[in-house]
C-alpha cells in the first residue's frame, strides 16, 4: 500500500498502543475530578456496570480490526489484492495500512445503511458514546466513527461538532469477554439485519472453529435455534463451494442478496438421497443463482428453486435432449468432485450431466435456466390439468392436433426422418392401450 492512501489525517498514528492506554488513563483521572461526571450503564463479563465517559479527539480511537461487520469484507479484499498477506488484518492491530484499508471497508458498510447521509444533516450529532477498550479501540460504534470523520475532515467547520467525540471506556478484559460484549450489544434483534447472511454464518463459524464454541453456545449468543445456525453453516459452505465454481472465490459480497436462493439449496437438497440428484440440484440451482445476479434471469425464480428439486427428473432429461453440446463439450473430472461414491448402474445414466453441470460457463448457465424455467412451467401445467376431469381427453385432442400438424407438414421438402419409424410404433402402441382400456372402461360403466 502506497503511503498516501494510508489515512494520517483521519487516524492519529502518533500514538503508539502503550501510550495509549496512558493517555485514556489520564483523561479519566481528569473526569473523576470534574463536578459533572458521566457514566453509560452496561452489562459487562455478566455484571451490570456503569462505564466512564471521556472526550477525545476524533482521530484519536482506533479501528477493531475483528469487528465482526468486516469479517467478509476483509476476505474479499485479501482475495482481490494478491499482493497482501494472508494475516494483514490480524497480524497488527495498530498497523497504519490495516487501519487505513478498515476505514475504507467500514465506509462501505456506512453507506451501506444511510449512517452517513443521516449525519449529514447537521441536526444529527452524537447522542450514545461509542464503547472503546482500555487501548483505544472502538468495540461498539465503528461504523458511525468511519462516518464522523469522514464528514469532519470534509468540512471541519460545517461538522465541527465531530473534532471531538464521547467515548465509553471498558476496564481491561480479555477478548473472548470483548467478543461476546460485540454480540450483544451489535446482535439484538432490533439491528441484526444490519449484517449480511454470510458475514454472520462466518461470524458463527469463527466462534466454533477458532474459539472452540459448540453450537447450543453460539445459539444462544446468536438468540435463535442450533437448527437454524446449522442451516446457516450450511448455506456458508455451499456459497463459498459456489465462489470458488465461479472462480470469484472470497468475493462474498456478490451473495449479499442470494440468501434466499441458498436457504433454499440446503433445505431441498436435505429431500434428496441419490448423491447424484444432489449434484445435479445443486449445480442447477448455482446457475440460477448465477443467472439472476447477471440479471439472465428475474429474482423471482429463486422461488422455482424448490420446483426444480420436484422436477429435476424432466429438467434432466430436456437438458440431455436439448443442450447436447453442453454434455458433450464437458471436460471430465474425477466423481470426487461432486462428491459421488459407489454408483449404481441406474445412477451412472446421468452422471454425464452431472459432471457437465459443474463446469458450464455464464452462457450455458443462461440456457440451462431457460430450459429449467420451460420444464417447471410446463409440469406445473400438466399438474394443473391433471386434476381436471378432461385431462385425459385434452390430451388425446392435443395428440390429434400434432399428428394432422404433422401430416400436413409431410409434403415439406428437405424433411429429416431419421427415428420417425420408432415414433410411429410408440404412437401405434399407446393407441392400442387406450382403445382397450376404453373398451373395459365402458362395460364397466
Amino acid at each position: 500500500m502506497s503511503e498516501s492512501l494510508i489515512k494520517t489525517e483521519f487516524i492519529d498514528f502518533e500514538y503508539d498502543q502503550i501510550e495509549r492506554v496512558q493517555k485514556i488513563k489520564r483523561l479519566l483521572e481528569e473526569a473523576r475530578t470534574s463536578s459533572i461526571r458521566a457514566a453509560w450503564p452496561i452489562n459487562f463479563m455478566n455484571r451490570d456496570c456503569d462505564l466512564e465517559m471521556i472526550y477525545v479527539p476524533i482521530s484519536f480511537p482506533m479501528y477493531r480490526l475483528e469487528n465482526g461487520r468486516t469479517l467478509s469484507l476483509q476476505d474479499e479484499h485479501l482475495a482481490i489484492n494478491h499482493d497482501l498477506p494472508e494475516d494483514f488484518f490480524t497480524r497488527d492491530e495498530n498497523s497504519p495500512e490495516a487501519q487505513s484499508v478498515q476505514h475504507d471497508l467500514l465506509m462501505k458498510l456506512g453507506e451501506i445503511k444511510d449512517i452517513l447521509s443521516t449525519f449529514r444533516d447537521t441536526t444529527n450529532k452524537q447522542i450514545e458514546p461509542l464503547i472503546i477498550t482500555n487501548t483505544g479501540f472502538v468495540v461498539n460504534g465503528n461504523r458511525r466513527l468511519s462516518c464522523w470523520r469522514h464528514l469532519y475532515f470534509e468540512d471541519k467547520v460545517t461538522y465541527k461538532h465531530f473534532e471531538y467525540i464521547r467515548v465509553a471506556v471498558l476496564p481491561e478484559a480479555d477478548k473472548k469477554a470483548i467478543d461476546k460484549l460485540e454480540a450483544d450489544l451489535q446482535i439484538a434483534p432490533d439491528i441484526k439485519a444490519d449484517y449480511s447472511w454470510h458475514t454472520e454464518a462466518r461470524m458463527m463459524q469463527k466462534r466454533i472453529e477458532e474459539q472452540g464454541e459448540d453450537k447450543d453456545a453460539v445459539a444462544a449468543l446468536y438468540r435463535m435455534k442450533k437448527k437454524d445456525v446449522e442451516y446457516r453453516l450450511d448455506m456458508l459452505q455451499y456459497a463459498r463451494q459456489y465462489l470458488i465454481r465461479n472462480n470469484w472465490d472470497r468475493q462474498w459480497s456478490r451473495l449479499d442478496k442470494d440468501a434466499y436462493a441458498f436457504e433454499q439449496l440446503v433445505k431441498e437438497r436435505q429431500k434428496l438421497s441419490d448423491p447424484v440428484e444432489k449434484s445435479i440440484f445443486e449445480s442447477l440451482t448455482f446457475s440460477v443463482i448465477t443467472a439472476g445476479s447477471s440479471g439472465l434471469s428475474e429474482g423471482r425464480l429463486y422461488a422455482k428453486v424448490p420446483e426444480i428439486r420436484r422436477h429435476l427428473s424432466p429438467i434432466v432429461e430436456a437438458i440431455r435432449e436439448e443442450l447436447p453440446e453442453i454434455i458433450e463439450n464437458d471436460n471430465p473430472i474425477d466423481d470426487a468432485t461432486l462428491l459421488i461414491d459407489d454408483l449404481s448402474d441406474s445412477q451412472q445414466d446421468i452422471t454425464d450431466i452431472a459432471h457437465a453441470l459443474v463446469n458450464l460457463v455464464e452462457e450455458e448457465q443462461k440456457k440451462v435456466v431457460e430450459v429449467a424455467e420451460s420444464v417447471i412451467a410446463d409440469e406445473n401445467a400438466k399438474e394443473r390439468e391433471r386434476k381436471s376431469a378432461n385431462y385425459l381427453v385434452d390430451q388425446v385432442k392435443k395428440a390429434a392436433v400434432a399428428l394432422n400438424n404433422a401430416v400436413d407438414a409431410s409434403d415439406e421438402d428437405n424433411i429429416i426422418t431419421n427415428g420417425l419409424e420408432k415414433l410411429l410404433d410408440t404412437i401405434d402402441d399407446n393407441v392400442e392401450k387406450l382403445k382397450a382400456w376404453l373398451a373395459e372402461y365402458e362395460n364397466i360403466n
